[in-house]
């Protein structure tokens, strides 16, 4: 029986940021695409080191330094390169597709939903007192359980016009909160679609509640808030 060909290789350009301006959630979701595309690749060149009994470490002469004639040499190391093509454009992916979720607040099916708190921790926080800082404005009513937390803060960005400071705990982000369904990713779809609007949210600073009001813009530095949230 012959052994198969090795395949015809299509080298596909990596995403990039500038063919998705404004949305981050597209771009991650092209780059984890390109991922399973590149896997896949790297299994079918595996399949063809394998066909031939070969793999990356496989001795390609004989004790003479002749090419070996026992194997296909010319499938192996087309099949070899192409590995190593693919090994390096996946890590190059995966080192984008971090940027891109961090940029998108994180936006992945992965990312672990906020955990339910206990009852005496519920009841706690329902009782902390109002901001005092001339916040009058604060609801009565306030979620049980928070929604996200501000992991940090870019200097004059909209995130720091809004008053926002690492630490904080936020418990609606424009009326999305724990129970909310979506999570973090309702919060991205909120932002992106919320440019030039003013966002209201509910926050924790210590024992303070705060009603802040954030307005997403395009500004000098990237997304358009300028702050990194993560799950709570």
């Amino acid at each position: 029986m012959a052994l198969p060909t090795p395949p015809t290789e299509i080298q596909l350009p990596l995403p990039h940021p500038e063919a998705y301006p404004g949305e981050p959630r597209e771009y991650a979701r092209a780059l984890m695409q390109r991922k399973e595309e590149i896997e896949k690749e790297i299994d079918t060149f595996k399949d063809v080191l394998a066909s031939h009994g070969a793999s990356m470490e496989t001795a390609l002469v004989d004790p003479e330094g002749y090419p070996r004639g026992d194997i296909d040499v010319y499938a192996i190391r087309h099949a070899r390169a192409a590995l190593v093509r693919l090994y390096n454009d996946r890590d190059e992916v995966i080192r984008r597709l971090a940027t891109a979720l961090e940029s998108a607040f994180q936006v992945d099916p992965s990312v672990p939903q906020p955990q339910p708190q206990s009852q005496s921790q519920s009841q706690s926080q329902s009782r902390l007192p109002a901001s005092a800082n001339g916040h009058r404005d604060v609801p009565e009513t306030w979620p049980d359980r928070p929604v996200a937390r501000v992991n940090s803060v870019a200097p004059s960005s909209p995130a720091a016009d809004a008053g926002l400071t690492p630490g904080d705990i936020i418990y609606s982000f424009s009326g999305i909160t724990a129970a909310s369904e979506g999570g973090m990713q309702a919060i991205g779809a909120v932002v992106q679609r919320s440019e030039g609007q003013t966002l209201t949210l509910l926050v924790l600073r210590g024992n303070e509640r705060k009603m802040l009001h954030l307005t997403p813009r395009a500004w000098s530095g990237r997304g358009l808030l300028g702050c990194h949230i993560l799950p709570a």
